[in-house]
């Protein structure tokens, strides 16, 4: 556990760009940079939601597009990491929100310009199903191994909660969560760990 502990040490002082090289390869790397950039997907699944895209949906392909992000990423190109995953998770959930919504103009950092002059991520079927099952994989692994509560804790910090707001909603103290989160943070290091 001592080894694992250093390892995240090591990979968290490291910048955007250094960790989608190495996740390329590297599962723990990988799941920094998620974590880095979890709650970008989470706000802009709340933006581009509409009533005829649900927002957890967005969600999942925000997650699918950081992956094939990392994937595509080439530090080559003289792009920042965070100005690229932007680019592919909007584009994403725009498509998605703009097949049930024709006029749809939204507020952000990025335009249509930009995001075309940047490498785009090539979607296949293969690719597609490879990201759902890695995730759904890892997500099984992580159940099976947090207690009911961590879960809860850690579904809602995920969605953007503070600890007092998360306390409030499931009824516990603000140290609870606190407690449940870091058993949780534990444990899916020791699941990062084992599927490396």
């Amino acid at each position: 556990m001592l080894d694992l502990d250093f390892n995240l040490n090591e990979l968290n002082s490291k910048t955007d760009e250094e960790l989608a090289v190495l996740g390329k390869t590297d599962k723990t790397a990988a799941a920094v940079l998620i974590s880095r950039y979890s709650r970008l997907i989470f706000i802009k699944s709340e933006i581009y939601a509409n009533s005829d895209t649900d927002s957890d949906d967005l969600h999942q392909e925000g997650m699918l597009s950081l992956l094939k992000a990392i994937e595509a990423f080439d530090p080559q190109k003289g792009v920042k990491f965070s100005t690229f995953a932007e680019v592919c998770i909007v584009n994403r959930m725009r498509t998605l929100s703009k097949r049930s919504v024709k006029n749809t103009s939204f507020v952000e950092r990025i335009d249509d310009d930009e995001a075309e002059d940047v490498l785009s991520v090539e979607e296949t079927p293969e690719s597609i199903y490879f990201y759902k099952e890695f995730f759904s994989e890892l997500w099984k692994n992580i159940c099976s191994v947090l207690s009911l509560t961590e879960l809860n804790v850690l579904t809602l910090c995920v969605q953007g909660l503070s600890y007092r707001s998360a306390a409030e909603k499931l009824g516990m103290t603000e140290k609870a969560v606190d407690n449940a989160m870091q058993r949780a943070r534990k444990k899916i290091r020791a699941v990062m760990h084992d599927t490396n």
